[in-house]
């Protein structure tokens, strides 16, 4: 098994020791791993511009299987016309089911993953390799390809350490491994049809928008009336109190939550007595309550499943939201789980404001 450190991530072979600059292989400079979890990088930058998704405004990185074929000819779930299927010289993309985290991605058990196995690391260390594996189904368009599907078997490995437990991976281009495919079989229906060619199988990110950390931004510091003028500039004009700072995990993604004060609840904070007040700049938020907001979820559901992408991690939404051209969304108090007024989902740190003196 490779090290972290010692493959090309352009086309997946071994490096050389030492610290090489180009790939022996396909001559494509090297790149040095991603050091620390807190540094951010363009996950596209490792690959170039990869499949793009119908009607998406994001592209995919190229994160193992045939990783030496241009993924320029790579045909995604849904978008194989064809009357026959794909042959052995076709190329066709999967989506691996990962949600995205600072730096790169993370696949869980709770999104499809399946932890099939551990063995001590041939690296001389006390830690553990640890396998995970997840299925797949690559298909045509309506009426293509004889309407049969493609099974593929996307194999990922993680390390723990001496006596930890894994329930997921994280996975990082650059830093770690390229995926597997460790088997793929054609079936009609539900029933498996052996002995025909499946085609060359490229793994591919899901679409990464990018949220919050993805940007080298912080919070905007200004006086009240400042704030006011500078939030009346787009849609969105209360006065609210942020729950957390940190980047969170919501309903529409990745963001930063925000709770709308009461006027009772805005003259406290201004006057000091409790917490601080921020003002949100959103020119285009998406405003929901529970009712729009469930019917709206489940349109996205059938969008994505028609794309060959599921409701397993917020990618799907992030993707969505993004293709729709939404910076942010307000929720009404009955269609959020924070309690409180109505809650506004910042996207990026530079849309929020501290109200200072």
């Amino acid at each position: 098994m490779r090290s972290n450190s010692h493959f090309c991530v352009f086309c997946g072979a071994d490096l050389p020791p030492g610290n090489p600059c180009f790939c022996i292989e396909c001559g494509q400079p090297v790149g040095q791993p991603i050091a620390g979890e807190e540094k951010v990088d363009d996950p596209s930058a490792a690959t170039g511009p990869t499949v793009r998704l119908a009607n998406a405004r994001t592209e995919q990185a190229v994160i193992g299987g045939t990783v030496k074929l241009p993924s320029s000819v790579a045909v995604p779930p849904g978008l194989w016309l064809a009357p026959d299927l794909p042959t052995a010289e076709d190329v066709v993309a999967i989506y691996a089911p990962l949600r995205a985290i600072v730096g790169g991605w993370s696949g869980l058990i709770e999104h499809g993953w399946k932890k099939c196995g551990e063995e001590w690391a041939s690296d001389g260390t006390s830690r553990t390799l640890v396998r995970f594996t997840v299925d797949r189904i690559w298909f045509a368009a309506a009426g293509a390809a004889q309407q049969m599907r493609l099974v593929v078997r996307i194999g990922a490995v993680a390390y723990a350490d001496e006596g930890r437990t894994r329930r997921g991976f994280r996975y990082r281009i650059g830093a770690n491994p390229p995926m597997e495919v460790l088997d793929a079989w054609w079936i009609e229906g539900n029933i498996l049809r052996s002995g025909i060619p499946v085609p060359q199988i490229q793994i591919m990110a899901p679409p990464r928008i990018k949220r919050v950390s993805d940007f080298p931004e912080t919070v905007h510091r200004m006086n009240a009336r400042e704030a006011e003028t500078w939030a009346r500039q787009g849609e969105v004009h209360g006065l609210f109190r942020m729950l957390n700072s940190a980047q969170q995990r919501t309903q529409v993604g990745r963001g930063i939550p925000l709770i709308e004060v009461s006027p009772l609840g805005a003259w406290l904070r201004l006057g000091g007595a409790v917490g601080r007040l921020y003002r949100v700049q959103m020119f285009h938020p998406l405003i929901c309550d529970a009712a729009s907001w469930k019917r709206l979820r489940q349109r996205i559901m059938q969008e994505a499943a028609d794309l060959g992408l599921d409701m397993n991690t917020d990618a799907i939404i992030e993707w969505w939201l993004d293709r729709e051209g939404y910076d942010g969304a307000l929720f009404e108090r009955d269609a959020h789980p924070y309690g409180g007024g109505r809650a506004a989902i910042a996207f990026r740190r530079s849309q929020i404001a501290l109200i200072e003196g």
